[in-house]
């Protein structure tokens, strides 16, 4: 009524993953897991005025105090405390938007920081693969947020004051922001006010749109041809040191009609990160996926495809760490409800770490 909406709805991934072993005192083994539970609710109070937010509810289980001991006959028993907690309920977004135009939007709160796609601008709902782009490339990840503070709950959020908006009937899309989370003192917590932008750039000419809004994704499962590339940069003073954050992405995804191929790169150069003096990081990825349009008795298959390398200078011991994964998935309605399964080979050139492969069987649903 009179330009005022709400709108509220739940959202949560449920994983079975068959974990490889990453060092000789880890074994592999079956974890069964809720990554995400949420709640998330967005509004208008009018026209212009417009709100939304989101939290995570983490369940935790686990069991502590193991001890075996025998019975009467010799066989082991084992003797364990389970603690159950109800879990954590962590902010994720919380933010207000001020609609003026189009070409003109001012954004701030808890929000995603618009920096290289696969570094957390895109949907978690959106992921390609199972566990997302970046999946594998700790302790080098180089497609994340460049900030120091993150949401307690999402750490591709952060405090944001900024505008965005789309000019040019929609061929270039720009984003300026600060970011500010520090009560800055002079013995401590000396972290200066970050700065960053992002520009995508869409061939509207040629019959293609760019990522329609705030929030990217890395498929639309061709409901729009979509050709767009963009240009993100970041940085921040922490003490004496400037950390500067380069990105540049690309996605192309088109509706053939029986088939929908979808084909995203993306590259990262962060220097000093977050702060740290000589940790240079760079990040390569490419991934690429077909979707089959013919929707099957549980929704519209489609396999892909991921490599990813992070390359330090100082972080993992100044050593590469690649990954190659595959996915299946059977998209039941949209991006956010549907199971996936993929299998990821992850391989460190660091000393004393192991290769490993984990496959992973996930649940999505987003209502």
């Amino acid at each position: 009524d009179k330009g005022k909406s709400f709108k509220m709805g739940f959202r949560a991934k449920v994983f079975a993953t068959y974990r490889g072993s990453r060092d000789n005192n880890d074994k592999s083994d079956l974890v069964l897991s809720v990554p995400n539970a949420r709640i998330y609710a967005k509004g208008k109070i009018s026209k212009i005025f417009k709100w939304a937010f989101q939290g995570d509810m983490r369940p935790i289980s686990y069991v502590d105090n193991v001890n075996v001991v025998h019975d009467q006959n010799g066989n082991p028993v084992v003797n364990a405390r389970t603690r159950n907690n109800p879990g954590v309920f962590q902010i994720v977004d919380a933010f207000i938007t001020l609609d003026f135009a189009k070409e003109f939007k001012v954004v701030a709160g808890w929000i995603k920081l618009p920096f290289e796609l696969h570094s957390g601008i895109q949907s978690g709902w959106s992921f390609m693969t199972t566990s997302g782009p970046a999946y594998g490339l700790r302790p080098a990840q180089p497609f994340t947020n460049p900030d120091t503070v993150r949401a307690p709950g999402s750490g591709s959020r952060s405090p944001i004051a900024g505008i965005w908006g789309k000019v040019a009937g929609g061929t270039v899309k720009y984003y300026l922001y600060l970011t500010d989370g520090v009560d800055e003192r002079n013995d401590r917590n000396r972290e200066k006010t970050g700065y960053g932008f992002r520009i995508e750039l869409a061939p509207t000419m040629a019959g293609y749109k760019g990522h329609p809004g705030y929030v990217l994704k890395e498929t639309y499962l061709g409901k729009q041809n979509t050709l767009s590339l963009g240009i993100s940069y970041y940085t921040k003073k922490i003490d004496n040191v400037t950390a500067k954050s380069l990105g540049v992405d690309l996605l192309w995804e088109q509706n053939f009609g029986a088939i929908t191929p979808n084909i995203s790169l993306g590259y990262v150069d962060h220097k000093d990160f977050r702060g740290t003096n000589g940790d240079n990081r760079k990040g390569l990825l490419a991934q690429g996926q077909v979707l089959f349009n013919q929707k099957t008795i549980l929704g519209k298959p489609a396999i892909g495809v991921r490599w990813a390398q992070a390359d330090p200078d100082t972080a993992n011991g100044g050593q590469k760490i690649t990954v190659l994964g595959a996915v299946a998935q059977l998209y039941v309605k949209g991006v956010g409800n549907r199971i996936a399964i993929t299998v990821d080979r992850v391989t460190n050139d660091a000393p004393n770490t192991k290769d490993y492969t984990d496959i992973a069987l996930a649940f999505w649903y987003n209502f």
